[in-house]
């Protein structure tokens, strides 16, 4: 299987960012321009980084990995798909939640969106959290990673349920006794 790459753009929320900033810092500006210049190139500064780093998400899948990158790629995240339990669409997120990612204080929950208000969710075999990958594609994403899924966990176990044969696995063993 060839690798399939997903790429969403979260433009408007990032404009919409940039002019409610713009339209803050205008009437600072404007009332003192001395000392407070550097405090606003500074922090128009650190705003241009933090949208380079979310402006975008890329999830990239193959036949071993799922990961996914934020922006220009500081941000990034692989998994393995034998690691995975299951993938499934997600809609519950949000305007209140906001884009870039977070992680709780217990690890139970991680989250990494760009836009909108849909996501995968992943939950793993030996991690407690579940993983929310914002997505505009739930649906299309998360069957294609839990048939690989199920591709991998029948190949790890490589026996059919039909090809059990009840004879093999109840023997009679009375005849090793005598």
């Amino acid at each position: 299987m060839k690798e399939k790459i997903y790429t969403h753009r979260g433009v408007p929320i990032m404009v919409f960012m940039l002019l409610m900033y713009m339209g803050f810092m205008t009437p600072f500006v404007i009332v003192r321009a001395n000392y407070l210049f550097y405090i606003i190139l500074f922090s128009t500064a650190l705003l241009f980084f933090g949208l380079l780093c979310v402006y975008n998400i890329t999830i990239t899948i193959d036949e071993r990995y799922l990961s996914f990158k934020l922006g220009i790629g500081l941000i990034k995240k692989r998994y393995e798909i034998e690691d995975i339990i299951s993938c499934k669409p997600y809609s519950g997120i949000s305007k209140r939640m906001g884009v870039g990612f977070k992680m709780s204080f217990g690890g139970i929950l991680e989250y990494y969106i760009v836009t909108g208000t849909k996501a995968i969710e992943l939950n793993f075999r030996n991690k407690k959290a579940t993983v929310l990958i914002g997505t505009k594609q739930p649906e299309e994403i998360s069957r294609y990673v839990q048939s690989l899924i199920d591709r991998n966990t029948k190949l790890q176990f490589d026996i059919e349920p039909d090809s059990l044969n009840p004879k093999f696995l109840y023997r009679d063993f009375s005849r090793i006794i005598d």
